[in-house]
């Protein structure tokens, strides 16, 4: 028998109703009441009387709802402890995207150092798909990214596991170097962008990916010079002029040498911090968020 069966066992009893003790622990009625009957065949005795309209303990059910109360109540003190004992927890863990956490994470960085001078910040660069499913393993206690949604339910179901706050909108370029014949467009259509070779960040980045579908969906071919991890390597061939990429906005217009120009798959988004609600928030965790929320009023 495992906590969660004792607990999804406790809040039917308390209730004596299925569908109430799921919706609690959000969970679907038919879920609960397959983990009812699994326990009842562990247990070899009806732990519930079942009526049209009614549902009812048995005296198994009673002895059984004793003995789960009592180990809850141990398990959820030992929770107090470690968490009590996180409490000295003295490091940070953050994960960013290459090309937008870079945009705002030095300034949060710089201001949250001079609050917590003792802890530990420890960040990586990954992809957007990567830095979520290292949210949900628990290896990351925030991450900063671009969240897109393709379908309305899709959101719904993010907004349900995620709290996010917006922090900066920004949109990506179409960037060449300054002394390309292209610098004085004002927008590229996928036709103009594959006449140039281009850099781009490796494939497992999720706005490579959106580059790609535009060029299928347009049946054009195109010709990839270089693949790279780092923006910083995208930027410095784009000034030298030696291939054309994609970069946020932000950069083109702080560096001299490159001009970033719209182009159709461009859109503005936001840049988020996002962090799991189920998740136990550490003070050291709780002032970052703070610091982000400081430093970027919700807009």
């Amino acid at each position: 028998m495992t906590i969660v069966q004792m607990q999804y066992f406790q809040a039917v009893c308390r209730y004596e109703n299925f569908t109430r003790a799921a919706e609690e622990l959000h969970i679907s009625q038919p879920a609960m009441s397959a983990a009812m009957k699994d326990l009842e065949k562990e247990c070899g005795v009806p732990l519930f009387v079942r009526d049209k309209n009614s549902l009812r303990v048995t005296d198994e059910g009673k002895i059984l709802l004793e003995e789960a109360n009592l180990v809850l109540g141990q398990y959820q003190q030992m929770n107090q402890i470690v968490r009590d004992l996180a409490l000295t927890r003295n490091y940070m863990r953050v994960g960013l995207s290459t090309l937008s956490g870079n945009q705002v994470y030095p300034e949060i960085l710089l201001e949250y150092q001079k609050r917590r001078p003792g802890v530990q910040v420890m960040s990586v660069e990954e992809s957007t798909p990567r830095q979520f499913e290292m949210l949900d393993a628990g290896l990351l206690d925030v991450i900063i990214t671009i969240r897109r949604f393709d379908q309305e339910e899709e959101q719904k179901r993010f907004e349900k596991v995620y709290h996010h706050w917006p922090m900066k909108q920004t949109r990506m370029c179409f960037c060449v170097g300054r002394e390309n014949p292209m610098a004085g467009e004002t927008f590229v259509t996928p036709e103009q962008i594959v006449t140039q070779p281009l850099v781009l960040l490796k494939e497992n980045f999720s706005q490579t990916t959106r580059i790609k579908q535009m060029f299928r969906e347009s049946g054009l071919d195109y010709h990839v010079l270089h693949y790279t991890n780092q923006m910083y390597t995208v930027e410095r061939f784009v000034e030298k002029n030696v291939a054309a990429g994609f970069l946020p906005e932000s950069v083109s217009q702080s560096n001299p040498k490159i001009v970033g120009i719209p182009y159709r798959e461009g859109t503005r988004a936001y840049i988020e911090l996002f962090w799991r609600k189920d998740q136990f928030l550490f003070p050291v965790v709780k002032e970052f968020i703070r610091v982000v929320k400081e430093l970027y009023p919700k807009m």
